[in-house]
């Protein structure tokens, strides 16, 4: 661990703290330096054997010569050409030996000291107060602990390694050098000088860039975190193009940085290899002046230009290391920075193994750092051993950093908060956390499994008994069998495995196994819908059984029960009282039921059952061909009369299905997988939900999904690739639909072969979905899927015009999957059953977007619909389920809007399908009160759907063996 220090400004001492964590390394430096010794004097050997043999076939006699190695084994009797190839071979073993024996102990050494950096800086982030992660971009601190550490490893790596075996051996060639000519080498060093400014220039410019440059690389983590983890947002809103364009700007910030670091290197670099060679020419030159070189011989004129020569390779890797170790020194003062951090203030030295639960604020306010207002002014509140305090009130009142200043995570500006009569700042923060258990609306899960998730930290040894307890108590039982491998199931980062009400209970479960008498429960049930609340209620009932209990709540309607319901408005407490007390005074709280819609018996406008509303009839605006969809479903006995037609259809079906089977009709198949979503009936099924789902979990697994469509009712005669300015009139509802909600490529054509082949040529495509293309034969396809209604089934069973089917029933028998809407039929063995939902409204003019509670804080009464869809009705009974009265006006599917379609009076609020909302946007009527529902839908059984996910994922990679894959 790094000790925290005072920070160090210059170069020196930096690397002065770095080389303090080699401390008992010594002999490894030792060691080091004498293998890069033996390597350079190793060279100087070498080169001098070289010298040896040219003095061999002159005149050796001349007077001042230098004694060599093979002169000082003269004394042996090897013969010539057997004692200089050994010299020259012995040499260069000891050199190779000399620089594995440094390399390899000086790497160790670095590599070791990057570990306890990284290690400190993280240990650090685990301790820091609060306040860091909130003045600090989740980026930056990302990319502290990979690029940054990844800099400095590089430096304390390259920089010893470099400096200590370059600098010997220019110490051992210079001696050399000198010991040969000490006036000309004196000559020679006469760059030095020179080269020293251009360093010091360098090393300054280098600084400021590396800076720079970690500092661009932390906007560009913190742009992609983002990206990741708000993807669902970005699409929403269509924000791609503005995340791509800060990204562009970042990155080419970053760009720009890197090339003026290059600029520089390489300035500097070869400013220096220059003067070295014009040194190393002008030494060549002296050479004849008689007054310098008298005395040497020929070998020996050899040997020194020899030994010069090789100071060029060593001070090239000098003049280059600079840039390295001003990156590194960049790089050691960000992290040194972050390691001086102070930790979150722990003084107490409290410490009590059970408390009863008694929480006291005595006149607390609380006020961010660097703000002059305070967000918590003077409250005070006593909450008693197993009572149940609700805070509620506006956003921004303060009601979690009420709860962050008991957890200990801010500390109070004025005033004390007791626990057992005891200041928190008296307890040891490990003591007094281990006294209270969270729930909070953000549900953070580890990517772990389902064991590790709820026996965290301190439960980690918790028994099977108590971990089965807390399961149950938190109805995580009750999901846990659909698990695929149950309680070791991998959640998935951040728990996306389960959905949103799962994860929850995965936390009231790690409250539960937890047993600490104090519980907060932040916003728990605020993102949930009423089914799922309904559950967690019953599990947080668990939770707060005979515990002191601080819940903090918007949605009013889970809080009514409470033993004292406390009012926190602009930081103050403004009232404290039951429900009944608080709604009889008529004050603040009251007003906040008013504007919630609730009353003194709490029925919320979410929890209304569908019986519950008002029976509102259809006003239709249908077709003789929509009448007719409708006699399909309610057996009609004139449609006897279209039996022959039936039958006919029949026949020429099957005839056509055997022509394509047996090849006697030409087919073609796509170098990718083609994947098909398709219907048996007419009539709407919710194949497009579908299709999107089935798209995205896709892309969400890194496949390259693409998206063919029949562009039915419109006008396109080619291949059209679909975008979302594209004329609805041209690319058809549905396919404007598919594209917007996937953001995958998409074509439309009738011709789906001539659709698949224009994709593929106009874009990167690992798997094709061809939407609506069961009956579409000339297209091979590798899955098959088909949606089928649940709710309306197959009406007669018929065959096309008597009945809605387009194929006989057995072709379901063919298909790798069957996948019922809303309602399971018990047809084949591979079936699924989904069901359709909606959690947000988006108006189509703003492109403001609204839950369902505030939906109905905005919307109480009865609004107007619009449907022109295959089936009606199933968006009037979502609508119906969500608690909303609606008055429908059906359409014929695939309906072209004009302002007369619309018989509703201006002001009025109107929800419409996706499909018509795209299509209404080129209506020159005001849209402002328009809104659109967008439909996805859930897996009953969400292992049989990951199952299929995995089916195709396999697909992807079975075609693709290159392809990597998650398969998750």
């Amino acid at each position: 661990m790094i000790e925290n220090s005072t920070y160090p400004q210059t170069d020196l001492a930096i690397y002065r703290r770095l080389l303090a964590l080699v401390k008992g390394s010594s002999w490894v430096f030792v060691v080091a330096l004498f293998g890069f010794l033996l390597a350079a004097v190793a060279e100087g050997v070498f080169v001098q054997s070289i010298g040896g043999v040219i003095d061999i076939f002159s005149d050796r006699s001349q007077p001042g010569s230098i004694p060599r190695l093979a002169d000082l084994l003269g004394t042996l009797t090897f013969p010539d050409y057997y004692k200089y190839p050994a010299i020259i071979i012995v040499a260069a073993i000891f050199r190779a030996l000399g620089h594995v024996i440094g390399e390899y102990l000086l790497s160790r050494v670095s590599f070791s000291v990057i570990h306890k950096v990284r290690c400190a800086l993280f240990d650090k982030l685990l301790v820091v107060p609060s306040q860091y992660f909130v003045s600090n971009k989740q980026g930056e601190i990302t990319n502290r602990l990979t690029d940054t550490t990844s800099k400095l490893r590089d430096t304390v790596t390259d920089v010893l390694r470099i400096a200590f075996q370059d600098c010997i051996r220019l110490g051992v060639f210079l001696t050399l050098m000198l010991i040969t000519n000490f006036a000309l080498t004196l000559l020679w060093l006469v760059i030095a000088p020179i080269v020293g400014v251009i360093v010091r220039f360098a090393s300054r410019r280098f600084r400021r860039i590396s800076k720079r440059i970690q500092d661009t690389m932390g906007d560009l983590t913190h742009l992609v975190e983002e990206a990741v983890g708000g993807f669902k947002t970005i699409r929403v809103y269509r924000g791609q193009s503005q995340t791509a364009q800060e990204f562009n700007v970042a990155s080419n910030h970053n760009r720009s940085q890197n090339l003026k670091m290059v600029a520089t290197k390489a300035f500097s670099t070869q400013t220096i290899q220059l003067l070295t060679a014009i040194a190393l020419g002008v030494l060549v030159g002296t050479l004849f002046v008689p007054s310098l070189s008298e005395g040497m011989t020929a070998g020996q004129l050899v040997e020194y230009i020899g030994y010069a020569a090789l100071m060029a390779n060593p001070i090239k890797r000098l003049s280059e290391l600079n840039a390295k170790f001003q990156q590194g020194m960049a790089a050691a003062h960000e992290i040194f920075v972050h390691v001086d951090q102070p930790s979150e203030p722990d003084f107490g030295t409290f410490s009590k193994q059970s408390i009863n639960g008694r929480i006291e604020f005595r006149n607390v306010s609380y006020a961010y750092p660097g703000s002059t207002e305070s967000v918590l002014k003077n409250i005070s509140l006593i909450i008693e051993p197993g009572e149940t305090i609700a805070v509620v009130g506006s956003s921004g009142g303060g009601k979690t950093t009420l709860s962050e200043l008991l957890q200990g995570l801010l500390v109070a500006t004025d005033g004390q908060i007791l626990v057992d009569d005891v200041p928190i700042h008296e307890y040891a923060l490990a003591n007094l956390r281990s006294h209270i258990a969270v729930v909070s609306q953000d549900v953070f899960l580890f990517n772990k499994t389902l064991r590790d998730n709820v026996a965290y930290g301190g439960q980690a040894n918790a028994s099977s008994d108590a971990f089965a307890d807390a399961l149950r108590g938190a109805r995580v039982d009750e999901f846990l069998p659909r698990l695929l491998h149950g309680e070791d199931t991998q959640l998935g980062d951040r728990g996306n495995v389960l959905s949103q009400g799962q994860r929850q209970r995965v936390a009231i479960a790690r409250a539960l196994l937890k047993e600490a008498p104090i519980v907060v429960l932040d916003e728990a049930t605020s993102a949930l819908d009423a089914e799922s609340e309904t559950l967690l209620q019953e599990a947080l009932q668990s939770v707060m059984q005979d515990r002191t209990t601080v819940v903090i709540a918007h949605r009013l309607s889970t809080v009514t029960n409470a033993d004292r319901i406390v009012v926190i408005e602009s930081g103050e407490i403004v009232e404290v009282g039951s429900h009944e007390t608080l709604v009889k005074d008529s004050g603040r709280y009251a007003e906040l039921i008013e504007k919630q819609g609730l009353r003194t018996d709490v029925v919320h406008a979410e929890k209304t059952k569908v019986d519950q509303i008002p029976l509102i009839p259809i006003r239709r605006e249908l077709s003789v061909e929509s009448e007719l969809v409708s006699s399909w479903y309610q057996g009609k006995s004139w449609l006897l009369l279209l039996r022959p037609f039936s039958l006919l259809f029949g026949y020429l079906v099957e005839r056509r299905r055997n022509l394509y089977q047996s090849g006697k009709k030409a087919t073609w198949r796509a170098p990718v997988p083609v994947v098909v979503v398709g219907n048996i009936t007419v009539g709407g099924t919710g194949k497009t939900p579908l299709t999107i789902w089935l798209a995205n979990q896709l892309c969400a697994r890194g496949i390259k999904v693409g998206i063919v469509h029949s562009g039915y009712a419109g006008t396109a005669k080619q291949p059209v690739a679909v975008h979302k300015d594209i004329d609805v009139s041209v690319s058809g509802d549905e396919s404007l639909v598919l594209a917007e909600r996937t953001e995958c490529p998409v074509v439309c054509h009738r011709d789906r072969v001539q659709a698949v082949q224009h994709l593929l040529a106009t874009n990167t495509i690992e798997l094709v979905i061809s939407d609506d293309g069961l009956q579409h034969y000339a297209l091979e396809r590798d899955y098959e899927i088909v949606v089928v209604d649940g709710q309306r089934a197959f009406g007669n069973n018929r065959l096309l015009p008597e009945g809605p089917m387009r194929e006989p029933l057995d072709r379901l028998d063919d298909v790798d999957w069957v996948v019922c809407n809303t309602k399971r039929l018990d047809i084949v063995s591979s079936e699924s059953t989904f069901k359709p939902i909606a959690s947000q409204f988006r108006n189509i003019s703003s492109g403001e977007v609204l839950s369902v509670s505030q939906w109905h804080e905005r919307f109480p009464g009865k609004i107007y619909a619009i449907a022109g869809i295959g089936n009606p009705q199933s968006f009037l009974d979502i609508l119906n389920e969500m608690g909303i009265q609606a008055e429908l006006f059906a359409f014929d599917d695939h309906k072209r809007f004009s302002s007369r379609d619309l018989p509703i009076s201006q002001g009025q609020v109107v929800v419409v399908t996706e499909k018509d909302a795209v299509k209404l946007k080129n209506l020159n009527v005001d849209l402002s009160n328009m809104w659109v529902l967008p439909i996805d839908i859930q897996f009953d059984d969400s292992c049989e759907s990951n199952e299929r996910i995995r089916e195709l994922v396999e697909l992807v990679s079975n075609t693709n063996p290159s392809a990597t894959r998650p398969m998750n």
